[in-house]
């Protein structure tokens, strides 16, 4: 049976959550600040009927990318886009839907004056249009940001600003930001976002300041994580998040980073998902360092470990490069170096994934235990 990835549980949670609307997916925060003509922290205020263009006014309280002197001010916003009550037929003219919330806008310029352009992608409603955040007053001095800093510092101090407020609320359109969306920005205002959630005392807030750090590639925080995995599980959209980030992202080859995963890796203590998660990255590093841990899966009675120990071990053999999101993206992760142990045998028996694995395991066990007992020595073991 196919597995689903932690990235899509998480976004399958999301966009079933009440009051989300049909099948969506987050936009770029790069691409959003490069094709909106305005983006404002603003209050909405107005009415619509569901399945009409919707027609709202902005009270402005910060302009981050357009004209400043909008600021203190009020615009009128227009958005066709809302698939609320759409199905209600004559009966949506007696229905009358609030367009309100405050957060971060982003606006685009047409003939008819400014139109929403959504932080969502597909079938949203208008509640998903933009992020929310308070509106009212100073934004936290942590955030605090220059007139003249970059875009896209502004964009990280103001989601901050927003994630950290929002507390223990579901907001879907910025937990999924939550993935590697935040980190596209490169800002220093991220860096601190994690680090303060990381020391929050909600416990949501501190799985996602880790997940963030760990993505940044902390093999302290990946400590810290794997310390307090048993108390995480009960928070299902966050500790996803957590896995995938150690899963997919963290891929530090230091003798730290290496030592954490691969304690968490080989200890029984730890829940399977977070075994797993840590095996992944492990397996995905190709260094010395991680083989003596890979090796120690080869007789785990978990399948799914197995199958890392072989792939990671192989790939090593191999040549392989550490893999990453961009280079899977590529096929650059199948492209050897020109120093590895490679013979014709090792390419016969490379290997990654179950389904490649689980058809003739047997024979790839034996063949790798064998390997490394006759390259342990020449390994440093």
């Amino acid at each position: 049976m196919k597995k689903t990835s932690f990235l899509g549980v998480a976004f399958l949670f999301a966009t079933a959550a009440p009051g989300f609307g049909g099948l969506t997916s987050p936009r770029s925060l790069l691409e959003l600040g490069q094709s909106a003509d305005l983006i404002v922290v603003a209050s909405a205020s107005g009415s619509y009927h569901p399945g009409d263009v919707v027609s709202f006014s902005l009270s402005v309280a910060r302009v981050l990318k357009g004209d400043p002197a909008l600021a203190g001010g009020v615009i009128n916003v227009s958005w066709n886009g809302s698939s609320q009550g759409l199905a209600l037929g004559p009966a949506r003219v007696t229905v009358t839907v609030a367009a309100t919330g405050s957060g971060l806008w982003f606006l685009q310029r047409s003939s008819t004056g400014w139109q929403l352009l959504p932080v969502l992608q597909g079938t949203v409603t208008f509640n998903e249009g933009f992020f929310p955040a308070p509106s009212s007053g100073a934004i936290s001095s942590a955030y605090a940001y220059s007139p003249g800093a970059p875009l896209s510092d502004k964009i990280a101090a103001e989601l901050g600003f927003a994630i950290e407020s929002a507390g223990t609320a579901h907001i879907p359109q910025l937990s999924l930001l939550q993935y590697h969306l935040l980190d596209d920005l490169n800002s220093t205002f991220v860096e601190k976002l994690y680090q303060r959630l990381s020391e929050s005392a909600i416990v949501q807030q501190e799985i996602l300041g880790l997940s963030g750090l760990i993505r940044n590639g902390s093999a302290a925080a990946l400590t810290t994580a794997a310390q307090g995995e048993s108390g995480f599980q009960s928070f299902a959209l966050e500790n996803g998040i957590l896995l995938q980030s150690i899963r997919d992202r963290f891929r530090a080859t230091d003798a730290n980073s290496v030592s954490a995963l691969g304690k968490a890796t080989t200890s029984s203590s730890y829940a399977q998902d977070f075994r797993r998660a840590t095996a992944h990255a492990l397996a995905a590093i190709h260094s010395i360092g991680s083989l003596p841990y890979l090796v120690a899966l080869f007789d785990d009675p978990d399948p799914d470990l197995r199958v890392e120990a072989i792939g990671g071990i192989s790939a090593f053999a191999n040549g392989l490069p550490v893999q990453s999101p961009a280079n899977v993206a590529s096929m650059g992760y199948l492209q050897p170096s020109s120093n590895s142990y490679r013979t014709t045998e090792t390419i016969g028996h490379f290997a990654m994934g179950s389904r490649a694995i689980e058809q003739n395991e047997a024979s790839y066990l034996a063949f790798w235990k064998n390997w490394w007992s006759q390259n342990r020595a020449s390994l440093g073991y």
